[in-house]
């Protein structure tokens, strides 16, 4: 098992991070397997505390520059 803290949005590790509100998930999961981010996607957290892919989204303003 590993741990999630949704708050950080980081990896926790028993004994090094404070536990408290991480979520523990599988070894497998997906964010312990990827190494960069898909392009057009970011992180985000579920109502769970599981951290998701979101597509990034831009509005208008922010495309003028």
């Amino acid at each position: 098992m590993r741990y999630f803290n949704p708050e950080t949005m980081t990896e926790v590790l028993p004994g090094m991070h404070d536990m408290i509100g991480a979520v523990g998930l599988p070894d497998d999961y997906w964010f312990f397997t990827q190494t960069e981010m898909p392009e057009g996607k970011m992180l985000a957290v579920n109502e769970h505390g599981e951290p998701i892919l979101v597509e990034v989204s831009f509005s208008e303003g922010e495309l003028a520059g």
